[in-house]
């Protein structure tokens, strides 16, 4: 696909949020980076502190949650297509991140850098309010997946599932069952549930 076609796909997105002026769209356009990344690429390191903003294009990414004590992995969060991929802290503290953010499956991104975003927040006002809506925007989601986990397993499986089934192709058992708060084989037990 063309990459004008795609960097007006984000614009689209972004001005569902947030009305932005033709003057940002512009600047906008001479400073975003089209990067495409492979399964298993992580572009994120914990303790890493983030240098650009990802507008997933194409894929399916997720960040990842280590446990101090056992070491061990979890996905903590998907993004999908139409998604901006940031951690908190993070991006927007520019402090050392607790998560990584690893590649599920080929993805396609625009990237903008840090600098670039710090410039355009000090050129344009409505930069900083469309961030703003961005964030209470992922915060609300991040609030209602919490309120989610509170429902039965089946309902937790079912409703993952139905928003996204692509995921039981590209994430272990294990990983969706650590996501959903369950076993591995209670999560087994729900899809052979949903399947009859």
């Amino acid at each position: 696909m063309h990459q004008s076609i795609l960097f007006y796909q984000m614009i689209d997105i972004l001005q569902r949020v947030y009305p932005i002026s033709t003057a940002l769209v512009v600047q906008l356009s001479q400073v975003i980076h089209f990067i495409d990344c492979r399964a298993g690429d992580t572009i994120l390191n914990y303790k890493e502190i983030q240098k650009f903003v990802w507008f997933q294009l194409k894929g399916t990414s997720a960040e990842m949650t280590r446990d101090v004590k056992s070491s061990k992995e979890s996905i903590s969060w998907f993004w999908f297509v139409g998604d901006f991929l940031h951690t908190t802290p993070g991006l927007f503290s520019q402090q050392p991140s607790g998560n990584s953010i690893v590649i599920l499956e080929d993805s396609s991104f625009i990237a903008i850098s840090v600098e670039d975003y710090t410039l355009l927040k000090k050129q344009f006002s409505e930069a900083d309010w469309l961030i703003e809506k961005l964030r209470d925007n992922c915060k609300v989601i991040r609030t209602q997946h919490l309120i989610d986990m509170k429902c039965s397993a089946l309902e937790r499986t079912r409703n993952l599932y139905h928003a996204h089934p692509n995921l039981l192709k590209i994430c272990s058992r294990k990983q969706l069952a650590s996501f959903l708060n369950m076993s591995p084989d209670t999560l087994t037990r729900s899809l052979r549930k949903l399947a009859g």
